[in-house]
């Protein structure tokens, strides 16, 4: 009777033991190792800042070919980064200003004596924009060159500028944020781009072609970017004696 007895408790207690098992199972799985993957949702949506997850954080819309002879295109960039969605409509509106602005040689009043040297497509001057984008880990970089185009004198350079995006906050670098990534100053720049320029003089007629004081001097049209490998480099106008030009120098 008293074995009887034990083997019923020994049973209720095992039956006891289960359900306590599985309930406490079911608990944990709804309520903890959901709350777990919420949270890592919730950090992945934190910290995912494209605004179209299929795309580049840099893509480019709207290309349109103006001239192949002369390899002349207009496009707008999008930069795919949440909060810089007034930063792609002001690039859009400043390409827009371009392309309505364009002056065809058959709109001009030219004599015989004006000699056009790139008759392309009609095109007598424009502004017009190239585009660079480099991503290295979590940097994004943009860099926009723009040229003046001339039926007499082609392309000449007239200015730079860039961005680089952080794709973990979505925030874009400053100047003094760059820099102190790479320990570096101005004062540190201007004496690599002197050495640059200096390795890279030529002469016309026996006169130095390059501005090397002027350019550093007057340096205020460059920008900064961060290629594919790590490495910042500096975009900048060189002045010369005949025709300014782009000059593009690995930093550090």
């Amino acid at each position: 009777m008293e074995e009887n007895f034990r083997s019923k408790l020994g049973f209720i207690f095992f039956i006891v033991f289960v359900l306590v098992l599985a309930i406490g199972g079911f608990f944990f799985t709804k309520y903890i190792l959901n709350s777990d993957n919420n949270s890592k949702n919730e950090n992945t949506t934190i910290t995912n800042y494209k605004i179209d997850s299929n795309k580049d954080y840099i893509y480019y819309i709207d290309d349109e070919i103006l001239s192949e002879g002369a390899e002349l295109n207009y496009k707008n960039v999008v930069i795919n980064i949440k909060g810089q969605e007034t930063l792609t409509e002001s690039l859009k509106d400043e390409n827009t200003r371009y392309k309505n602005n364009i002056q065809y040689i058959s709109d001009q009043n030219l004599i015989s004596s004006d000699i056009i040297n790139y008759n392309y497509d009609n095109l007598y001057a424009l502004t017009y924009r190239t585009y660079e984008n480099y991503e290295y880990e979590n940097y994004v970089s943009l860099v926009l060159n723009d040229f003046n185009y001339s039926c007499f004198d082609l392309l000449t350079f007239t200015s730079t500028r860039s961005y680089i995006f952080n794709t973990k906050n979505g925030k874009l670098l400053t100047e003094n944020e760059i820099l102190n990534k790479y320990s570096l100053n101005m004062d540190n720049i201007k004496e690599k781009i002197r050495t640059y320029l200096t390795d890279n003089q030529k002469q016309v007629e026996g006169v130095d072609l390059i501005k090397i004081d002027e350019t550093i001097n007057d340096l205020n049209n460059y920008a900064f970017y961060i290629n594919n490998y790590g490495r910042l480099y500096i975009t900048f106008l060189v002045k010369t004696t005949q025709v300014d030009y782009n000059g593009v120098m690995e930093v550090k």
